[in-house]
């Protein structure tokens, strides 16, 4: 793969030639199974963002787990996270490119046909993720937006009730409403665009 955005398999069998400083962690097989599978829920909910598909992500997920472990020697860090991330992306990107571009659509016959969208697995997970998201993007916004925010999208509150509870106007609330709804629209194509 040419355009590949991190080394690929031949790129760190290259690495690998180069003599390194290891870790001690690569030096000791259990700690690092043991780290490995600590991080194993984060690679699986980050192919299955990437790929969109459950069943594609677990493929991906095992196979980035056997290449970390077949290249374990080239870990010079402590902390294998970022070098896992990278490793279950080359691994997507593999499945990416492995997939026929020609898939027939779903007719009324297949079983997934009955199915809404957004009831698939799938779909679910990135649904959760994207509320992740939202709430920890939340976090960063100013006290007023945040609060505003919780109070009318997450509480559902109305917004006589949430500028009563901030001790603000109807249209101070509405105003930090619409300010914290566009920074977090902004923050979600920002993640989604470098994820």
């Amino acid at each position: 793969m040419q355009n590949r955005p991190f080394p690929s398999g031949n790129a760190l069998a290259s690495i690998a030639a180069v003599p390194t400083v290891t870790s001690s962690l690569a030096a000791d097989p259990e700690a690092f199974a043991s780290a490995i599978e600590r991080h194993r829920s984060e690679l699986h909910r980050h192919c299955t963002r990437v790929l969109r598909s459950g069943e594609d992500a677990e493929d991906a997920v095992q196979e980035a787990l056997l290449r970390a472990w077949r290249s374990r020697r080239v870990l010079a860090s402590e902390c294998p996270r970022a070098w896992l991330y990278r490793i279950a992306t080359n691994a997507c990107l593999d499945v990416l490119a492995r997939r026929d571009a020609t898939l027939a659509p779903l007719d009324e016959h297949t079983p997934h046909a009955a199915i809404p969208h957004d009831q698939l697995p799938e779909s679910i997970v990135v649904a959760q993720e994207t509320v992740e998201l939202v709430l920890l993007a939340a976090m960063d916004l100013p006290p007023c937006q945040r609060a505003s925010f919780l109070m009318r999208d997450v509480l559902d509150q109305s917004a006589a009730e949430s500028a009563t509870a901030l001790s603000i106007s109807v249209a101070a609330t509405n105003s930090a409403l619409q300010r914290a709804r566009s920074a977090l629209r902004d923050r979600l194509e920002w993640t989604r665009t470098c994820a």
